[in-house]
């Protein structure tokens, strides 16, 4: 994972003519084994690249469902509620291209990811907090979050204000829909407040990313810097890829290597 997100990262800062960190000052944070049970067995490379075969009544958990029908509400016109209202959320977004194929089993994977990271037994968060923990040092400067990741970061930074960190950058985040910012632990307190202890948060949201249902996180959080761009589906060969939502495609876009580059300029002063 690390040498994906550096090579893409260094990609997007050549492009923008902007100096590449050094490999080795660039560390991931890997969490995928604190959704795992004890008693299961598995190789990273399971967890990285495997979606199982998840179906539609796999989904029970109310705050899947509310995920997956705000997933789906963003493709067209808000679904009627009623019986059945999961399995139309995702017939929807089977038909959408934006995430890419196959979006189905995918997406509830994702959204059963999203509510076991939130559950209030804390289990899998305080897992994922203590890895996170782990890797920053008093010399990290930048921190980029994707997806649930950018949850993940966001307490995180908010937890610990004696972090030296200049800037959160959030990639596809989910953090403006309100299922999940009524779990956010520490909440925030109010409605634009929120930010952690950074000197700059910039969010980069693709038009097209159905992840990121709320492009602008402003408005929710405070003094954010939202950064729209557009996203082409990532195809890797041997691996499924959320289209527009891809981290790899967000890694290389100008808007995330100028937030980079501006982080890393700013603490040498």
């Amino acid at each position: 994972m690390l040498t994906e997100w550096y090579d893409a990262l260094g990609i997007g800062m050549t492009d923008a003519a902007c100096p590449v960190p050094d490999a080795e000052d660039v560390a991931a944070v890997y969490y995928g084994s604190c959704f795992r049970s004890r008693d299961s067995k598995g190789s990273v490379e399971d967890e990285l690249d495997d979606i199982p075969p998840l179906r539609i009544g796999d989904v029970r958990d109310p705050l899947e469902l509310e995920l997956l029908e705000a997933f789906a509400n963003d493709t067209e016109a808000p679904l009627p509620g009623g019986k059945g209202l999961g399995q139309m959320a995702l017939r929807r977004l089977e038909r959408s291209e934006r995430l890419g194929r196959p979006a189905g089993r995918a997406v509830i994977w994702m959204v059963k990811q999203v509510r076991r990271y939130l559950d209030p037994d804390d289990t899998v968060r305080a897992c994922a907090q203590q890895r996170f923990a782990r890797i920053v040092t008093p010399d990290t400067k930048v921190v980029i979050g994707h997806s649930l990741g950018s949850v993940v970061a966001y307490e995180a930074l908010r937890a610990h204000p004696e972090w030296n960190v200049h800037t959160f950058v959030s990639l596809g985040s989910p953090l403006g829909i309100q299922a999940i910012r009524d779990r956010l632990r520490p909440a925030p307190p109010a409605a634009g407040h929120g930010c952690p202890p950074v000197t700059r948060w910039v969010n980069v949201a693709a038009k097209d990313d159905p992840i990121a249902l709320v492009k602008h996180l402003a408005p929710l959080f405070g003094d954010v810097d939202d950064q729209p761009v557009v996203n082409l589906p990532w195809h890797h060969p041997g691996k499924y890829v959320f289209g527009s939502h891809s981290v790899l495609r967000y890694l290389t876009t100008g808007e995330v290597a100028e937030a980079v580059a501006s982080a890393l300029l700013a603490s040498d002063r």
